[in-house]
């Protein structure tokens, strides 16, 4: 009797550590992906439309603005300003992307809101998961990101080619920095 009991409180003990230690591997596993997803930086505004990919397609010479890149605590902002000033119109670039703090449920609740309230939209295929324009701005959300750039405040075809550009080369600059799978395996699409 005394030989079955310790069998059976073995068996326990073994039955638990077995369960512990696969509860630890399963961990590590989360941990990693959690580390993958890490790894994936905020993207500055500036890299999204460089100076010189504004300037091209605005047709002017741009300058970055003397306040540089803004950031408001959820969305960091760029512009670019004709140089000399006043030659020709500004380029802004914005960038809300998700994070610890901001889901991609947040960020497509900012981008879905703003298209909601604009009756005189105009959707674009092709460009990101989602694009409008509502001039003067393009809005774009891909990855996780909601970009918003304006190009002047016209409302012709030259400035709807002009927003198009310009989105379509910040969409595949967040496409490039972001893969998909980052997106799709973060918990609660969020980057921990």
């Amino acid at each position: 009797m005394k030989v079955t009991i310790k069998r059976l409180i073995s068996g326990i003990v073994c039955a638990a550590m077995t369960f512990a230690l696969a509860s630890c591997g399963g961990g590590e596993t989360e941990q990693q992906n959690n580390n993958n997803i890490a790894a994936i930086s905020r993207i500055s505004p500036d890299t999204l439309i460089t100076v010189e990919t504004a300037a091209s397609i605005a047709n002017n010479t741009m300058r970055m603005s003397d306040e540089g890149i803004v950031d408001d605590g959820k969305t960091l902002t760029v512009t670019y300003v004709s140089e000399p000033i006043g030659q020709g119109d500004s380029v802004s670039v914005s960038i809300e992307q998700f994070s610890d703090t901001l889901s991609t449920s947040d960020v497509w609740n900012d981008y879905e809101y703003n298209r909601i309230t604009r009756s005189d939209q105009i959707n674009v295929d092709g460009i990101g998961s989602a694009c409008y324009i509502a001039f003067p701005y393009i809005n774009v959300y891909t990855r996780g990101c909601y970009i918003r750039i304006s190009a002047g405040s016209g409302n012709d075809e030259n400035q709807k080619n002009t927003l198009i550009n310009l989105a379509a080369a910040a969409a595949v600059a967040v496409e490039n920095a972001i893969p998909s799978e980052a997106v799709g395996n973060s918990s609660d699409n969020v980057i921990r």
